[in-house]
């Protein structure tokens, strides 16, 4: 099983302060980890700022030893001190190799070899044809030795900017189940919720426009259309915390 949400390029549309548009963005990133989500698409909503979310989205992602290597300096970037570390799996602190450890790097070639920064004190030699950013498992530490491998653990999310509108996201993903989150929905606790199997994808709107407006004249079958914030004590909902109340009811009834 894999989760998916989908939050609109308008998603910071009620501020221009560019210390609280960060902030904004690293809370999706925070709720993301804490429940495992492997793809996050950012749709088209009339809003211009899909690339800054998906950069910062990218940022925050990216374990803190590989961000000079992966992101030059931009003034997109100047705020990002003030997003939380996501400390998943794939984040890893500086430590003596281990083993059979897996650590996520970056591979290069230099001259005839393909060496790999894995956050330690010396690059390690990669035995296999890749570069680029990929995950490694230490085969020897005395040389320094990696293989390209795939985690078994949840590692992180990827970040997909469709320029596309929601109806036209939402097929590009192929989802299995697919939830609408609503102030108008039914009641989450009057709903009894299918197996969560396959792809799920949960569909966020702005802050000025839910789902089922920003689908407009296009149509899309969502199985569910819910309220996760039954009973709400304050006007709104900021998509940020909507994000992480829905994610946190259906952690609740996951059994992957």
């Amino acid at each position: 099983m894999a989760w998916h949400i989908f939050i609109p390029d308008s998603l910071l549309e009620e501020t221009d302060d560019p210390k609280i548009r960060t902030y904004k963005v690293g809370q999706i990133a925070r709720a993301a980890a804490i429940f495992g989500v492997e793809h996050i698409w950012i749709y088209r909503a009339g809003g211009r700022d899909g690339r800054f979310i998906k950069l910062v989205l990218e940022y925050a992602e990216t374990p803190q030893y590989l961000r000079k290597r992966l992101f030059p300096l931009m003034p997109e970037l100047k705020h990002v001190g003030v997003i939380p570390p996501l400390r998943t799996p794939h984040h890893k602190l500086k430590s003596r190799p281990r083993v059979g450890e897996i650590r996520e790097g970056f591979a290069f070639r230099r001259g005839k070899r393909i060496y790999a920064d894995i956050g330690l004190d010396e690059l390690a030699t990669v035995e296999g044809d890749v570069e680029g950013r990929a995950a490694f498992r230490i085969v020897s530490t005395r040389p320094l030795r990696v293989i390209p491998t795939k985690p078994e653990e949840y590692w992180g999310y990827r970040v997909h900017l469709t320029r596309k509108s929601l109806a036209k996201t939402l097929k590009k993903a192929r989802l299995d189940l697919a939830v609408a989150t609503s102030r108008r929905g039914q009641d989450i606790r009057d709903v009894k919720l299918p197996p969560l199997e396959g792809e799920v994808g949960f569909v966020f709107g702005s802050p000025r426009k839910g789902v089922m407006e920003l689908l407009g004249e296009e149509d899309y079958p969502f199985d569910l259309i819910l309220n996760t914030i039954p009973n709400q004590r304050t006007a709104t909902v900021r998509t940020e915390e909507a994000v992480l109340a829905t994610l946190a009811v259906f952690n609740l009834i996951r059994r992957d």
